[in-house]
Protein backbone atom coordinates (compact mmCIF):
# COMPACT_ATOMS: atom_id res chain seq x y z
CA UNK A 1 0.00 0.00 0.00
CA UNK A 2 1.46 3.36 -0.97
CA UNK A 3 1.94 6.03 1.66
CA UNK A 4 -0.85 8.13 0.11
CA UNK A 5 -3.30 5.20 0.09
CA UNK A 6 -2.34 4.32 3.66
CA UNK A 7 -3.04 7.88 4.81
CA UNK A 8 -6.40 7.90 3.00
CA UNK A 9 -7.31 4.54 4.50
CA UNK A 10 -6.34 5.69 8.02
CA UNK A 11 -8.59 8.75 7.56
CA UNK A 12 -11.42 6.48 6.37
CA UNK A 13 -10.96 4.30 9.47
CA UNK A 14 -10.88 7.32 11.78
CA UNK A 15 -14.20 8.51 10.33
CA UNK A 16 -15.71 5.01 10.43
CA UNK A 17 -14.84 4.56 14.11
CA UNK A 18 -15.32 8.15 15.33
CA UNK A 19 -16.96 8.99 18.66
CA UNK A 20 -16.20 5.64 20.27
CA UNK A 21 -17.83 3.46 17.62
CA UNK A 22 -16.36 -0.04 17.94
CA UNK A 23 -18.33 -1.88 15.23
CA UNK A 24 -18.84 -1.06 11.57
CA UNK A 25 -19.60 -2.78 8.28
CA UNK A 26 -16.88 -1.84 5.80
CA UNK A 27 -16.28 -2.69 2.16
CA UNK A 28 -12.59 -3.62 1.96
CA UNK A 29 -10.11 -4.77 -0.64
CA UNK A 30 -7.81 -7.69 0.18
CA UNK A 31 -5.00 -5.17 0.69
CA UNK A 32 -7.10 -3.06 3.08
CA UNK A 33 -8.22 -6.19 4.96
CA UNK A 34 -4.60 -7.28 5.40
CA UNK A 35 -3.52 -3.80 6.52
CA UNK A 36 -6.36 -3.63 9.05
CA UNK A 37 -5.54 -7.12 10.37
CA UNK A 38 -1.86 -6.21 10.83
CA UNK A 39 -2.50 -2.71 12.22
CA UNK A 40 -5.17 -3.86 14.70
CA UNK A 41 -4.43 -7.53 15.52
CA UNK A 42 -7.12 -7.60 18.22
CA UNK A 43 -9.82 -6.59 15.72
CA UNK A 44 -12.41 -9.09 14.56
CA UNK A 45 -12.89 -9.07 10.78
CA UNK A 46 -15.65 -11.31 9.44
CA UNK A 47 -16.66 -11.37 5.81
CA UNK A 48 -20.37 -10.84 5.31
CA UNK A 49 -22.09 -13.17 2.87
CA UNK A 50 -21.96 -10.95 -0.20
CA UNK A 51 -20.41 -11.06 -3.63
CA UNK A 52 -16.95 -9.76 -4.34
CA UNK A 53 -17.39 -6.65 -6.45
CA UNK A 54 -15.61 -5.84 -9.72
CA UNK A 55 -13.15 -3.63 -7.83
CA UNK A 56 -12.18 -6.65 -5.69
CA UNK A 57 -13.81 -5.35 -2.53
CA UNK A 58 -16.17 -7.26 -0.25
CA UNK A 59 -18.20 -6.39 2.86
CA UNK A 60 -16.84 -7.18 6.34
CA UNK A 61 -18.08 -6.75 9.88
CA UNK A 62 -15.24 -5.08 11.74
CA UNK A 63 -15.17 -5.00 15.55
CA UNK A 64 -12.38 -3.18 17.32
CA UNK A 65 -11.34 -3.80 20.88
CA UNK A 66 -11.10 -1.01 23.43
CA UNK A 67 -7.76 0.74 23.27
CA UNK A 68 -7.24 0.03 19.58
CA UNK A 69 -6.32 3.66 19.05
CA UNK A 70 -8.21 4.41 15.85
Amino acid sequence: MTEDKREQFELFLAKSFADGVMFSELRLSAEEWEYLQNRYPQASLNRISSPEYADGKAWYEVKLSKGSGV
